[in-house]
C-alpha cells in the first residue's frame, strides 16, 4: 500500500476515533449558553444582547454566535448545531495538520496523519469538540492560518489564506491577534532569510493583498461593536483582566494559578516526558523550507501564547479549552521529532517506524483514556486550585438547566434576576438580568474591584450595586439541598431587611445536590410558580 493510501487510511480511523471520543463526553457547558443567549436576541430580535435594548458585550465569540443565530433562524437549536459544528471542525483541524506535516516533510508520508491521531486520543482535544464552545472553530481557523503562512515558503500566494483566516480568527477569540502576530513575524522572518540568501529583495504583492484582505474583513466588524457596545475591549476584559486588586498579593496568586493551569497541561498530555522528543522536532530542518517555518511557528507560538495564559491565571475550566491550538502545536512538535529520531534507522529497519509510532501513540491513548474515565467519573466535583472538572461542568449545567426550564412559566416579561451562572438557567428561563461576576454587567465590569485569584471570576458585585437593579430575584444567593426544608441563607441577611423572603422550589431532575433550590425573591412580587414550596 502506497504511503499516500497509508495516510488517508490513519487519518479516517483518527477522524473515527475522535468522534467516538467526544461523544463520551457530548455535553454543553454553561458557558456555551451565554453565547447562545445573544444568538437567540440576533435571532428573534436582530440584537446582538444579553438583555434586550441594554448591548453589553458579555461574550468574546462573535463569529460563533452570529453562525449559531443562522442556525436558529433556520431553526436549528444551538444546543444541537454547536456539538455538530464543533465536531466538523475538530475533524477539518485533523485534515489541515496533516497536510501541514506533509509539507514540512516534503512527501506524502503515513507520518503526516500521526498528529492527527494524537489529537484524536487526547482527552482535552475530545473534551472541546464538544462543550459547545466556540474552541474548534478557533483552533481550525488558526491551523488554516500556519499553513498558509508554512506553504508561502515555496507558493508565496498562500499568504492570502493566512490573513484571510487570521481576520476571522481575530472574530472568533481575542487571542486571534496575538496569533496573528507571531504569524507576521515569521513571515517577515522568511523573508529576511530569502533577502539575505539571494541579495534580492522578493516583490511583496501578496503580502499587501493579505494585510488587506485581514483590515477588509476585521476593521468594519471592529469598528461595528466598538461603536455597537461603546468600549474597545469586550466586557468580559473588564471584568476579568482590568482594574485594581483588592488586595495586591492577589495579582502574584493570579499569575501562581496560570503556571498550574499550564503544568497540569503538561503533566496530563504528557507532553512533560516527550518534551525533548518535541524540542528536537523544532530544531530540525533547514533555514527556508516549509519544516523550517513551521517549527518555528510551533516554537514563536508556544513562547507567546503559553505565557500570555500564565498571565491571565489560566482558565477555570478542566481539561485546557484555552489553550487548544497548542494541543496542536505539541502534536506537531513530537512528530516532527519523531519522525526525525526513526529515520536514522528507517534504511536498515524499515519496521522500526511503524513499531516506535505505534508503541508511543498505545501509551498516549491508554493515558488518555484513563483520563477521560477519571474526569467523567460521577462524583469528581473537586476542583484543582479553581480548576473545574467536565464532571461537576457537566452535572452544574444540567441542574441550572432544569431550574431555568422548571421556572420558565413563571417569570414576566418585565422581571430582572440577579444570576451567579449567565448561562444555562437564563437561557432556559428566558430571563432579564446579569450575572454577579459582571460579564454582562458593565457596572460591575468597570467599578468593581478584583477581589479574587480565579480565572474568569475576579470580581463579585457588592449587594449595594446589585441592589440598585432593583432585581425581583436574587439567584445567586441560593442553595440546592435534598430535602423539602428551607435553610438559612447566610447571605440572605441583606436582602431580607429590604422585603425579599426565601424561596423554596421542588425541580425534579437535578442531581448534584439533590432536588429542592431555594433562593430569594420580592415579597411584593408574590411569586406563584408549580413547584414552590410551602
Amino acid at each position: 500500500m502506497s504511503p499516500g493510501l497509508v495516510r488517508w487510511l490513519l487519518l479516517g480511523i483518527a477522524a473515527c476515533v475522535l468522534i467516538v471520543h467526544t461523544l463520551a463526553y457530548d455535553f454543553v457547558t454553561d458557558d456555551a449558553y451565554i453565547s447562545f443567549v445573544y444568538a437567540r436576541n440576533l435571532a428573534e430580535h436582530g440584537e446582538l444582547a444579553f438583555n434586550l435594548g441594554d448591548p453589553v458585550e458579555g461574550y468574546t465569540s462573535f463569529l460563533w454566535t452570529v453562525i449559531l443565530a443562522g442556525g436558529m433562524v433556520a431553526g436549528v437549536p444551538p444546543e444541537l448545531s454547536s456539538r455538530v459544528l464543533a465536531a466538523v471542525c475538530a475533524v477539518l483541524v485533523l485534515l489541515v495538520v496533516c497536510r501541514l506535516v506533509e509539507r514540512a516533510l516534503g512527501r506524502k508520508s503515513p507520518w503526516a496523519a500521526f498528529p492527527a491521531l494524537l489529537l484524536a486520543c487526547s482527552s482535552g482535544f475530545a473534551c472541546w469538540t464538544s462543550g459547545g464552545l466556540e474552541t474548534q472553530l478557533f483552533t481550525l481557523l488558526v491551523v488554516i492560518a500556519i499553513d498558509g503562512v508554512v506553504d508561502a515558503v515555496v507558493r508565496p500566494r498562500a499568504i492570502r489564506r493566512a490573513g484571510l483566516a487570521l481576520a476571522f480568527a481575530a472574530m472568533t477569540r481575542p487571542e486571534g491577534l496575538l496569533v496573528a502576530g507571531v504569524l507576521g513575524l515569521v513571515h517577515l522572518t522568511s523573508i529576511a532569510l530569502t533577502i539575505r540568501a539571494y541579495r534580492k529583495v522578493p516583490r511583496l504583492t501578496d503580502e499587501f493583498v493579505a494585510i488587506l484582505l485581514f483590515v477588509v474583513v476585521w476593521a468594519p466588524w471592529f469598528a461595528w461593536r466598538t461603536w455597537y457596545y461603546g468600549h474597545l475591549f469586550p466586557n468580559t476584559y473588564y471584568v476579568k483582566a482590568s482594574g485594581p486588586w483588592s488586595d495586591p498579593k492577589l495579582a502574584l496568586e493570579m499569575y501562581r494559578g496560570g503556571a498550574h493551569y499550564v503544568w497540569v497541561w503538561l503533566v496530563q498530555t504528557r507532553l512533560l516526558y516527550a518534551l525533548p522528543l518535541a524540542a528536537l522536532g523544532m530544531i530540525v530542518g533547514r533555514a527556508r523550507t516549509p519544516r523550517f517555518a513551521l517549527a518555528m511557528t510551533c516554537t514563536l507560538l508556544a513562547a507567546t501564547y503559553l505565557p500570555y495564559v500564565v498571565t491571565v491565571g489560566g482558565d477555570f475550566m478542566g481539561l485546557h479549552r484555552f489553550i487548544m491550538p497548542m494541543f496542536v502545536v505539541a502534536a506537531i512538535a513530537v512528530t516532527l521529532g519523531l519522525e526525525w529520531v526513526v529515520g536514522f534507522g528507517a534504511p536498515r529497519a524499515r519496521w522500526l517506524g511503524p513499531v516506535v509510532g505505534a508503541l508511543l501513540l498505545g501509551g498516549f491513548a491508554f493515558t488518555q483514556l484513563e483520563l477521560t474515565r477519571t474526569s467523567l467519573r460521577w462524583g469528581n466535583f473537586a476542583n484543582d486550585r479553581g480548576i473545574d472538572t467536565p464532571a461537576f461542568l457537566i452535572v452544574y449545567t444540567e441542574d441550572r438547566a432544569a431550574i431555568g426550564r422548571a421556572m420558565a412559566p413563571c417569570f414576566r416579561d418585565d422581571d430582572f434576576s440577579i444570576v451567579g451562572g449567565a448561562g444555562a438557567q437564563p437561557y432556559y428561563g428566558r430571563m432579564r438580568g446579569i450575572d454577579v461576576f459582571g460579564l454582562v454587567s458593565e457596572r460591575i465590569a468597570h467599578e468593581e474591584p478584583r477581589i479574587r485569584a480565579r480565572a474568569g471570576h475576579t470580581k463579585w458585585a457588592s449587594n449595594a450595586l446589585l441592589a440598585s437593579y432593583d432585581p425581583d430575584f436574587v439567584f445567586s444567593c441560593y442553595q440546592i439541598h435534598a430535602r423539602p426544608e428551607a435553610p438559612r441563607l447566610p447571605c440572605a441577611g441583606f436582602w431580607l431587611a429590604r422585603g425579599y423572603e426565601q424561596v423554596t422550589m421542588h425541580v425534579p431532575g437535578m442531581r448534584q445536590q439533590g432536588e429542592y433550590y431555594t433562593f430569594l425573591a420580592k415579597k411584593a412580587r408574590e411569586l406563584q410558580c408549580p413547584g414552590r414550596v410551602r
